[in-house]
């Protein structure tokens, strides 16, 4: 919502958080009440859409698949079927927990095998979001971190408090995405929307561990780097389970004209206050 109101007229849709951004206008609406969306929108006549709203705790969706699948598929087929309606440019957020995490750096075209109920369901929605509107775009989206102000459960937000208060962290050493930030993401999808339709990979051109991105944290906000440990997602009893590499290409995002800030680069310019 930052980046594109610097261009739009940007509206917010929000359930059970009121979107509350300067230049943004804020709407409280269920998105599973397919009524309720549509009037917004017919109201609202937006020039695009973009859908990242989702229950992404993927422990949450493994012990609620029901309520989950509600707001990650249904919710999803109804703002595309919407959008199909009345010929709106629409992007959909998926994530790279669509595939195993067998092989890594995968490819938009590779086949998918979520081993979560959470992928199960982004994946699921994918397919639905394109068969309803096939002139949509799907962008799969990594690992994130943005400002840390923006949530209380942002993940960058925990790490730093964490360290902070002299606790160590244990991070895997062996789980690995192509991480990046969200301000990076946000400049690609408004670069690219409109302008390409099916699936892209919108992510990071590194390939990190999140011991590795720990690492990094601590070196951008000067913090106590030996409070970062190593760990293993086997040692990690998790509810939902874990792929060990899900890093996905993004040559076909750069063919577009995507160009993500390194990791460092984005860390930098949140620690010196200057993302925003």
């Amino acid at each position: 919502m930052r980046v594109f109101s610097g261009e739009w007229e940007v509206y917010g849709l929000g359930n059970s958080k009121a979107v509350d951004f300067p230049g943004v206008t804020g709407i409280k609406c269920d998105i599973t009440n397919y009524i309720e969306l549509g009037n917004y929108i017919d109201d609202i006549d937006p020039d695009a859409v973009i859908h990242t709203a989702a229950i992404a705790d993927a422990n949450f969706c493994q012990q609620n698949p029901e309520l989950s699948y509600n707001v990650n598929v249904e919710a999803s087929k109804n703002l595309a079927g919407i959008c199909c309606d009345f010929q709106i440019p629409f992007a959909f957020t998926s994530t790279d927990l669509v595939f195993d995490g067998k092989k890594g750096m995968y490819l938009e075209e590779d086949g998918k095998n979520p081993l979560s109920v959470y992928g199960e369901q982004k994946s699921v929605a994918e397919d639905a979001v394109l068969q309803i509107y096939p002139e949509a775009t799907v962008f799969r989206i990594p690992l994130m971190f943005g400002f840390p102000g923006a949530s209380t459960g942002n993940y960058l937000f925990k790490l730093i408090g964490q360290i902070k208060m002299g606790e160590a962290a244990t991070l895997f050493n062996d789980e690995y995405r192509s991480v990046c930030g969200a301000k990076s993401i946000s400049r690609g999808m408004l670069q690219l929307l409109g302008k390409t339709t099916g699936i892209v990979h919108l992510a990071g051109n590194e390939r990190l561990s999140r011991f590795d991105f720990g690492m990094k944290v601590v070196h951008a906000f000067g913090l106590d780097r030996g409070l970062i440990k190593e760990g293993s997602q086997k040692e990690l009893k998790n509810v939902a389970p874990r792929p060990a590499d899900v890093s996905l290409n993004i040559n076909k995002a750069i063919i577009l004209g995507f160009s993500p800030f390194s990791v460092d680069e984005e860390l930098k310019q949140i620690a010196n206050g200057k993302y925003i």
